[in-house]
């Protein structure tokens, strides 16, 4: 402190009575907070339980909604006609759209800018929108997240990318503090923001950093919400829903739908949305429900192809919160379930829904509930090693048969 003031003088910022006002005044302010935290009732144990996610109270800081900013209206109907188009184009265009429409939205990241992304999703985006909410960031992960949580505290909608899901790794520190954020201010600050993250395999090749899916530890992370879609069309209504949201939120776009074939759709429209915790049914049966997201929902439907067999596929399309009705009543009817899932099998997201399953249930199935998943092991280089950790179409439609047959 002593320093401090001898600074102060020095740069003639305040004299001797300056500063001793200014000494005084801090500790008066510091007084009176702490007498007015000190009459403060003691919570009540339940309040622990809230304000980790968006209740509809307005936070005093962060996001458009403390700022008395309302989102431009969404709806669940497809709007618009048009040809196919891949995922990556998908994102691309509802992110141009809601540039356009919400001011406050800055998109920015690792080679995001002029270069427009490494996997193309920000072409042109800079030239449509100007280098000061469309810009290129250093290597920093964590300086990344950081200054998200900051634009976000202001008032901004942050969208940043992250490459890979493992490079995601070093800002672990920046986003627990962003999850709790809300929670640790009893609902005064929130933070919400878009991050984009590729996930998972890619249609040439595997290794352990740029595919690796690992959606459970970011569902581990509190108070984040995390959808992962399997199509453009969901892509579109998921996004929109995220980034006129009012929580932070991961979203996990897979390398291998990313510009092939079983990720087209046709582009719903600039205001289509699709509300979190909604899950699809891709396909209806009755002798059987596979639970499933992202890429794994394109190999379900191979499998119940090869089965030949009367099997329902739900795709989740959001992992935080995941649809438990949807799954419930499903495999009530069918009373058997599979949780099929890329990430590793140990403490896989799968796990929880088998647990959901099995407690709520237990006296509807026919048999035990089978998680087919990844090896614990890192996704290899070679393809056909690939196939060996990763579940083959063929893998699954064997353990189809086997729960069928149980």
């Amino acid at each position: 402190i002593e320093k401090l003031k001898a600074m102060f003088i020095r740069k003639k910022y305040v004299d001797e009575k300056g500063w001793n006002d200014l000494v005084a005044s801090v500790e008066q302010e510091v007084r009176l907070a702490q007498e007015a935290a000190l009459r403060q009732p003691q919570p009540t144990a339940q309040d622990a339980l809230t304000k980790l996610f968006d209740d509809g109270s307005l936070p005093k800081h962060g996001g458009l909604a403390a700022e008395g900013i309302d989102p431009v209206a969404s709806e669940t109907v497809i709007t618009e006609e048009g040809p196919r188009i891949n995922l990556i184009e998908a994102v691309k265009r509802t992110l141009d759209h809601e540039l356009g429409v919400n001011p406050r939205c800055v998109v920015f990241g690792e080679d995001v800018g002029m270069k427009g992304g490494v996997h193309g999703a920000t072409v042109d985006l800079q030239v449509r929108h100007g280098a000061g909410r469309v810009f290129d960031t250093s290597l920093n992960e964590d300086g990344i997240i950081g200054r998200a949580v900051g634009m976000a505290a202001a008032g901004l909608m942050p969208v940043p990318e992250i490459q890979f899901r493992k490079y995601l790794d070093p800002a672990t520190e920046q986003i627990n503090d962003c999850g709790t954020l809300r929670w640790r201010t009893n609902g005064d600050f929130a933070a919400p923001m878009v991050v984009r993250i590729p996930v998972g395999f890619s249609k040439r090749t595997g290794d352990p950093w740029h595919s690796v899916s690992g959606e459970a530890i970011l569902a581990h992370t509190l108070g984040w919400r995390i959808a992962m879609p399997s199509n453009a069309q969901d892509a579109v209504g998921l996004l929109r829903t995220a980034l006129r949201g009012n929580d932070p939120t991961f979203f996990l776009e897979h390398r291998a739908i990313q510009d092939t074939a079983p990720g087209r759709g046709v582009y719903p429209g600039d205001l289509y949305a699709i509300p979190f915790g909604k899950a699809n049914t891709v396909r209806s049966g009755t002798k059987a429900t596979i639970v499933t997201w992202g890429e794994m929902v394109h190999r379900a439907k191979s499998a119940v192809e090869l089965c030949a067999e009367d099997i329902e596929i739900i795709d989740l399309r959001t992992i935080v919160p995941w649809d438990q009705q949807a799954v419930l009543e499903s495999v009530r009817r069918t009373n058997r379930c599979m949780v099929l899932h890329e990430d590793t099998i140990t403490a896989g997201f799968g796990a929880e829904i088998a647990a959901t399953i099995s407690r709520e249930c237990f006296s509807a199935l026919d048999a035990p509930v089978v998680r087919c998943a990844s090896a614990d092991v890192p996704i290899p280089y070679n393809k056909g090693m690939m196939d060996a950790v990763i579940p083959t179409i063929e893998e699954v439609a064997a353990q189809l048969r086997a729960l069928l047959a149980y």
